[in-house]
């Protein structure tokens, strides 16, 4: 049994992120980053298997940046920013001493900011986040070190007229300035903080919440998605995206949702109970288990007066395989049964009757409602990339300690035109979420 979601591209990512998702763009060509960003917006649950594909993206939400954090990295960046601004004027200006001397005291000025912020933003660290960016802290620590004694090289040799000595200090400690650029930008990236420039060769999209409304419910979704290029020909970029979506509220809720759609008590006919379900993650299917209590009831009708009499009663349970796909129609939630326990009434009743039905009825809309929700591209992509992105197929996984999440694969080809709106766009989320937080 299919069911079928209007429009082509109605789909179920970040999170992360990969909590506020991790939002790591790794630049082509740039500098180097430090480790990978995350995708959505997930704490990691306990008890994730070292062996578990997605430990890499439980390690991003552990070191994922606060919106505090976001809006200070802001700041200390544009400081950075000021310091190479004061170090290409004390470059380009006037060799004359008294000059030199005042270019020296204000880049003097501008690069203890850029220092002393970074010390403070990385004292500001939680547990995790000093545990998880360890490696990328001592690297932007050594690259502070150098950035230091190229600084008092260069305050030697501004006691003179600048001489080729004073202007070989003057590249050095541009060469110093600019790994320590580097590694902040990579500590960033790595804490899913997003500073896109439109030739990176990964974009990640900021975290969506949203909800789906099922029945009298509504259920919470959380979700991520991302860009990598794998092609370029001329000016016309192609990326692979990926789009994730947290259904752990789904998970939690399950029981009660069933319930809603498929309990029932007729008086002359079936009445059924939902006494427990289970919605467990696997790729590409995931299976829902659900325990029943099953009664069928007769009416009998002696001249005036109708009696009702119970013919079969019995608890047991039923398995559905679910799989989520994308046909020409948009998104589709395939169900198979699998085994069922209980009487053969009640099995009959699954695999022929009105339960059966039900059961994989109400399961797909439930699921196809959040896939719609928590990835219309219209809400989970930046206008600049909507209407080039095409998603290509759709599966289940375990996002780790048993969380359901859905993936969707596609790929969008889009122009260096439209790679620098996107870019802006990120930015300008992120300067807003920034803001907020102040």
């Amino acid at each position: 049994m299919h069911f079928i979601a209007p429009g082509a591209l109605l789909c179920a990512i970040a999170l992360l992120s990969f909590p506020p998702i991790a939002e790591a763009q790794h630049h082509g060509g740039g500098a180097p980053s430090a480790g990978g960003g995350g995708l959505s917006a997930y704490s990691r649950p306990d008890g994730v298997d070292e062996k578990d594909s997605l430990k890499d993206f439980h390690r991003a939400m552990e070191v994922q940046a606060t919106a505090a954090q976001i809006s200070e990295f802001q700041v200390l960046v544009k400081s950075t920013e000021v310091a190479k601004a004061r170090l290409h004027e004390y470059q380009q200006g006037s060799t004359e001493k008294p000059a030199v001397a005042a270019r020296d005291t204000s880049l003097d000025q501008a690069v203890e900011n850029a220092r002393s912020g970074t010390k403070n933003f990385l004292a500001g660290f939680s547990d995790e986040q000093k545990s998880g960016l360890k490696e990328a802290t001592k690297r932007l620590e050594k690259a502070d070190s150098d950035l230091e004694q190229e600084e008092r090289k260069l305050d030697r040799s501004a006691q003179v007229v600048i001489s080729s000595d004073a202007e070989a200090r003057a590249a050095g400690l541009d060469k110093a300035l600019t790994d320590f650029s580097n590694q902040q930008l990579a500590l960033g990236r790595q804490m899913g903080i997003i500073l896109a420039s439109g030739q990176d060769s990964t974009f990640t999209f900021p975290a969506v919440k949203s909800t789906a409304r099922f029945a009298d419910h509504l259920v919470g979704l959380t979700s991520a998605g991302q860009l990598s290029q794998t092609a370029a020909e001329g000016r016309q970029r192609t990326f692979k995206l990926q789009l994730i979506a947290d259904l752990s509220d789904v998970q939690q809720n399950i029981t009660e949702l069933l319930r809603s759609a498929v309990d029932r008590s007729d008086r002359c006919g079936e009445r059924i109970a939902v006494q427990q379900a289970m919605l467990s993650p696997a790729s590409p299917a995931s299976t829902l288990f659900v325990r029943l209590h099953y009664e069928r009831w007769i009416c009998t009708r002696l001249g005036a007066q109708t009696s009702t009499n119970e013919i079969a009663e019995s608890d047991g349970s039923v398995e559905m395989q679910l799989t989520p796909m994308l046909g020409k129609s948009g998104a589709e939630i395939s169900s198979q049964l699998g085994r069922i326990e209980g009487s053969a009434m009640m099995a009959d009743a699954v695999r022929q009757g009105r339960l059966g039905d039900d059961l994989r009825d109400t399961a797909g809309r439930l699921l196809l409602s959040c896939i719609q929700a928590g990835t219309d591209l219209k809400t989970a992509l930046p206008s600049a990339v909507q209407a080039d992105a095409v998603l290509q197929n759709a599966k289940f996984a375990d996002g780790g300690a048993g969380s359901l999440i859905v993936v969707l694969e596609g790929q969008a080809q889009i122009s260096d035109e439209q790679a620098n709106l996107l870019a802006s766009q990120l930015n300008q989320a992120l300067s807003t979420k920034g803001s907020a937080a102040q």
